[in-house]
């Protein structure tokens, strides 16, 4: 069990696949890059940040000692941590959502069940197959979310079969009836003659991160200047600049009465630019001109070029934001000690 505050922070990572790239690229825009000398290797640090200890592991795993309290913090599916450990206190979710590894665990039953459209539907055929003598088979990965799922529609009447294969083969081969999986575009089960079901969505998932409670109250004592805040607050930054680019831009003066700077502030505002600020600038050949800045979706900043140049704009620069912060944004930390706090024991 790790007690002392000061003690090194033991963080846990995928060790390969979708979690381990994207937590390793989300780290390293954060500021914390892992520094691992071989992909064989199940123990990292982290540069200029001695008191992390990383450590590689299945994501299964990563909620198993999270709950444990081997470890203090770990990134994992959220279908995998409320598999595992959501029914335990001894473990919390302190960000649920880090911008990648978006899936859902969904039920799929196969193309020609013509009838079965609703996940209410299974509460009938389930009970039709008793009645005939017949078990009714659900393949998943996910037993006790299935149970829960199920038992939450008034499905009873059922034999899971725990597998960690490919499910999509299980109707096909005879193993199974239905199955309960993760698809993230459905075109997995489709290839299988398989489809989505109404209602059918057991969990929405995405990469999460995940940590022992009582190790995390303790680092959390450190207050706003510790380990575990400033880790925090480099995630909500990164996340809040996600796919954002500060903008620039500098324009002439016009020679009429009109502004072409607050023109230029609403066509960004229109675009969904947050953060403007405008001012009078000088320009290189000494005219008097104007330069705003502002926070935009990356993804809007062509649609401003053409409006930006008709109101004066001699140059647009837009620059990846890489870390963001509003005054009104949630902090992760503040929100997880408050959390801590109502915690019983």
């Amino acid at each position: 069990m790790i007690d002392t505050p000061r003690d090194p922070i033991r963080l846990a990572l995928p060790s390969k696949g979708q979690l381990h790239e994207g937590a390793m690229d989300l780290l390293k825009t954060a500021g914390y890059k892992v520094r691992r000398l071989s992909d064989r290797q199940y123990e990292a640090s982290i540069v200029g940040h001695s008191r992390f200890h990383v450590v590689f592991m299945r994501p299964t795993d990563i909620a198993i000692q999270a709950q444990e309290g081997r470890c203090h913090l770990g990134v994992t599916g959220l279908d995998v941590f409320a598999e595992h450990a959501a029914d335990s206190n001894a473990a919390v979710v302190v960000a649920p959502d880090l911008g990648y590894g978006g899936c859902r665990l969904t039920v799929a039953v196969p193309e020609s069940w013509i009838d079965v459209s609703h996940v209410l539907d299974l509460v009938d055929l389930t009970t039709e197959f008793k009645a005939s003598g017949r078990g009714f088979r659900v393949s998943t990965k996910y037993p006790a979310l299935t149970r829960r799922f199920f038992r939450k529609h008034g499905i009873f009447h059922y034999q899971l079969i725990h597998s960690e294969g490919a499910l999509e083969l299980h109707p096909s081969l005879g193993i199974s009836d239905v199955i309960v999986d993760l698809t993230s575009s459905g075109t997995t089960l489709k290839d299988n003659r398989l489809r989505e079901i109404e209602g059918g969505t057991v969990l929405e998932s995405t990469a999460s991160l995940v940590g022992h409670a009582r190790s995390l109250a303790q680092l959390a004592r450190e207050g706003g200047t510790g380990s575990l805040a400033r880790l925090l607050d480099a995630i909500d930054g990164v996340r809040a600049a996600d796919q954002r680019v500060l903008v620039e831009v500098v324009g002439r003066n016009a020679g009429d009465a009109s502004d072409p700077a607050a023109h230029a502030a609403e066509i960004l505002k229109a675009r969904a630019g947050r953060q403007i600020a405008a001012g009078p600038v000088e320009l290189e050949t000494g005219e008097p001109g104007w330069r705003i800045t502002a926070i935009l979706p990356a993804a809007e900043l062509a649609g401003c070029r053409r409006p930006l140049l008709e109101q004066g704009a001699s140059r647009i620069v837009g620059t990846p934001a890489r870390l963001v912060y509003d005054a009104d944004a949630e902090s992760t930390f503040d929100a997880l000690v408050e959390r801590l706090g109502k915690l019983p024991g």
